[in-house]
């Protein structure tokens, strides 16, 4: 516990652990899916591209990034 993670992964990786993980998912599109990848990364303190998770899924939410259709 209380363990400092310094990670860092790139969208992209964000995208294919979604599409490998999208059966298991309750979300009824792939921009769910990653939400929910992402909800993960920060929930382990893990950035993505050297960004907050949460400001990704907020620019995804306000449109800003734009998520594959599958």
């Amino acid at each position: 516990k209380n363990i400092k993670h310094s990670g860092n992964i790139t969208f992209d990786e964000i995208v294919n652990i979604a599409r490998q993980m999208r059966h298991r998912s309750l979300a009824r599109e792939l921009s769910g899916t990653i939400k929910e990848i992402l909800g993960t990364a920060q929930s382990v303190g893990c950035n993505v591209d050297g960004r907050h998770p949460h400001d990704i899924i907020d620019d995804i939410n306000s449109g800003a990034v734009e998520c594959p259709a599958s």
